[in-house]
Order: structure tokens, then C-alpha cells, then sequence
């Protein structure tokens, strides 16, 4: 499963990605996240690393346990 193309809907409510964020991202899960369920990870990711609110380490860990945890 491709991290960048999933939605934020699915990554959050379907994929267990709260749990991830709350791991790796804590500092994210202040936003209303159901304003960006439309949008997809990748978006959102882009979006955060150029206001500031996620360091690139903690995205690409992020990532890198989402793509460990479905690898296909």
C-alpha cells in the first residue's frame, strides 16, 4: 500500500494511523483531522514539513512504519 497515495480517511480511521501519529507525529493530532480526509498522506505530509509542524525525520519514520506495517 502506498503511503503518499492514501487518504487521510482511510489512513486515520481504517489503517489504524492514529495510533502511528501518536507514536512518531504526536504534535499533529492538535488538528482537526477530518478537515483533510479528502486529501491524501502524501498532501498532508508536504504540507506539514513546509509550515514546520513535522520534522523530516519523524514524516519518514512515519512512513517507513506504515509501509512496514502494510507492506503491499
Amino acid at each position: 500500500m502506498d503511503f503518499r497515495s492514501t487518504t487521510a480517511r482511510d489512513f486515520c480511521e481504517d489503517l489504524g494511523g492514529k495510533e502511528l501519529m501518536a507514536q512518531y507525529t504526536p504534535n499533529l493530532l492538535k488538528f482537526p483531522l477530518k478537515l483533510f480526509y479528502k486529501k491524501t498522506c502524501g498532501e498532508i505530509f508536504d504540507l506539514c514539513l513546509k509550515k514546520g509542524h513535522v520534522t523530516p525525520e519523524a514524516a519518514a519514520a512515519l512512513q517507513a512504519a506504515f509501509e512496514a506495517k502494510y507492506p503491499d
